[in-house]
């Protein structure tokens, strides 16, 4: 350390040593640095005082950026925690608004598409940005189905029902047995 402070001195006396001062010797003023560089005794008092004064600031100065290194490195740990957190917390936001965006795009084709998970191939789920309250916008999704709808109509959802057709050869032939009455009847004319 008192390298660096005879070498800093050094090239502050190499600035200071340009003035021209009177070659007064020195008795009232002692520094009481040990430190001073050779020559220190013939800068006269001006020259003394603004050696001191850069050799306070220069410390000074030293002390600011050794104090700030050390606040850096503080904060070069604590900055990579909280990228870490945010970063996590980031993508989790990311995948959450993903499965919203998924679940609204099936829900609106649940009517408009042979099979709703057809919209999450064909259109572009990026396109779709998730509010601060979670909600995305219907109309453009709406939009989004529409215009996938013209593109490959075939994708459509057919009308009627998807259940099986009736088969009328299996079952009761022709009308029922009727009520009690009919069939008494039935039997009273089969018999006469």
């Amino acid at each position: 350390m008192a390298e660096e402070n005879v070498s800093d001195t050094q090239s502050i006396e190499d600035l200071i040593g340009s003035e021209d001062e009177p070659d007064t010797p020195d008795t009232d003023t002692d520094t009481g640095d040990e430190d001073d560089p050779e020559g220190a005794d013939q800068l006269g008092d001006a020259g003394k005082k603004a050696l001191d004064a850069m050799k306070a600031k220069l410390k000074a100065e030293r002390q600011r950026r050794i104090a700030a290194e050390a606040a850096l490195a503080d904060n070069d740990t604590d900055d990579d925690d909280d990228k870490a957190r945010r970063q996590a917390e980031s993508d989790a936001l990311a995948k959450a608004n993903t499965r919203i965006v998924k679940a609204e795009v099936r829900a609106a084709a649940a009517g408009k598409l042979a099979d709703p998970a057809d919209a999450l191939n064909f259109i572009d789920l990026a396109e779709f940005e998730v509010g601060e309250d979670g909600d995305v916008d219907q109309d453009e999704i709406a939009e989004a189905i529409d215009d996938l709808l013209r593109r490959k109509p075939y994708l459509a959802a057919q009308g009627g029902t998807k259940g099986p057709k009736p088969d009328r050869s299996q079952g009761a032939k022709g009308r029922g047995p009727g009520t009690a009455a009919q069939q008494f009847a039935a039997a009273i004319d089969n018999l006469l």
